[in-house]
């Protein structure tokens, strides 16, 4: 685990800023000489019954189309859509990726998922628009779909004012602040075993973040009041702290024994999605990596997930790690014995 693994990237592009934004950081910071790259573009299809307002401005098609009219508009907009793919090609092989590209016609969201599966691909990349939850739950996004549905990795870079001011996209530092969130679940392990595998470099300042959830004391008894001492709820506490920073010390002297890719452990307190991007904002990491418990999507509405509020609110880039249908998800967390002392995670209260 010297170096990242060589992988195949799919990466989805359209004519917007935030598309060029994300192809760029990806170019930079996550692929690398080796991995195959693929370029999709989804242009939309033009019919003689489809043209809204919004096409007629844009591909210059009547809104009481021809027949004659359509087939103009259809070869406009796939010439259109075999320039851009071949100005991306352009870009990796100057940097001597291989690559190839493809402009497919229809739904975007659809056709990236679809075919980042026949091309079996490990990670596919999207750029995202910042969006408001009832935009989000209504209209949906490509970037929301694909996240949801990708049989793969995911990469979400996501273009705000901030992003902007903090992370340059055409860097390839030799040195990343990569944040890896981690728990003792089966999704968590995938994650930090992809992001060794596929992502992180030796030279890289990699932290293994956990957030821990304070000790609740159950209560029983068919009382409406319950006394707990304090010394008693103070102790399962502190147990329960220690719990989490063994989880995260455990991860570390995997990493130390498994890869020459130091990491340090950090222990936060509280909500675990505030907490992340608290910790995200004040560490300026140049990428967070995360694993996904699959929900439904009335699940996904209502309570949300770690990874969905991330795709949303990340102040950097953010990697989905999902396990492809034929991944085994089996990884022994607890180090040879005489590594469980190599580090020690701090914990920070606030």
């Amino acid at each position: 685990m010297e170096t990242p693994k060589s992988k195949r990237v799919m990466v989805a592009v359209d004519d917007t800023e935030v598309s060029a934004y994300a192809f760029q950081w990806a170019l930079g910071n996550f692929i690398s000489e080796g991995d195959y790259v693929i370029v999709l573009s989804a242009a939309p299809y033009l019919g003689i019954d489809y043209p809204n307002a919004d096409m007629a401005s844009e591909y210059g098609v009547p809104m009481l189309a021809t027949p004659q009219d359509a087939e103009r508009a259809e070869k406009k907009v796939t010439g259109h859509s075999k320039q851009l793919v071949n100005k991306y090609l352009d870009m990796c092989r100057q940097k001597n990726i291989a690559c190839e590209g493809e402009v497919v016609k229809g739904d975007a969201g659809s056709w990236i998922v679809d075919e980042g599966e026949r091309v079996s691909a490990d990670a596919i990349v999207v750029g995202s628009n910042a969006h408001g939850l009832l935009a989000r739950t209504i209209l949906g996004s490509i970037s929301d779909y694909v996240l949801h549905n990708s049989p793969c990795t995911v990469v979400v870079v996501r273009q705000s004012e901030d992003a902007l001011c903090i992370h340059d996209p055409l860097s390839s530092q030799e040195s990343r602040k990569v944040v890896i969130a981690v728990d003792d679940s089966k999704e968590a392990i995938y994650a930090f075993t992809w992001a060794l595998k596929f992502f992180c470099k030796p030279s890289d300042n990699v932290i293994l973040y956990h957030v821990h959830h304070p000790y609740v004391q159950p209560i029983t008894g068919s009382g409406t009041e319950v006394y707990i001492p304090p010394d008693v709820s103070a102790k399962d506490e502190v147990e329960s702290l220690k719990e989490s920073q063994k989880v995260v010390e455990k991860f570390m002297a995997f990493a130390n024994h498994e890869s020459k890719i130091k990491c340090e452990g950090i222990v936060r307190t509280g909500q675990t999605e505030a907490k992340v991007i608290e910790g995200l904002i004040s560490l300026k990491a140049d990428a967070v990596v995360v694993g996904t418990h699959e929900k439904g999507a009335v699940a996904r509405t209502f309570l949300g997930s770690v990874s969905d509020h991330l795709a949303h609110n990340s102040p950097c880039p953010l990697i989905v790690a999902k396990a492809k249908k034929e991944a085994t998800i089996a990884f022994d967390v607890t180090p040879p014995e005489h590594e469980t002392n190599n580090g020690v995670a701090k914990h920070h209260s606030t």
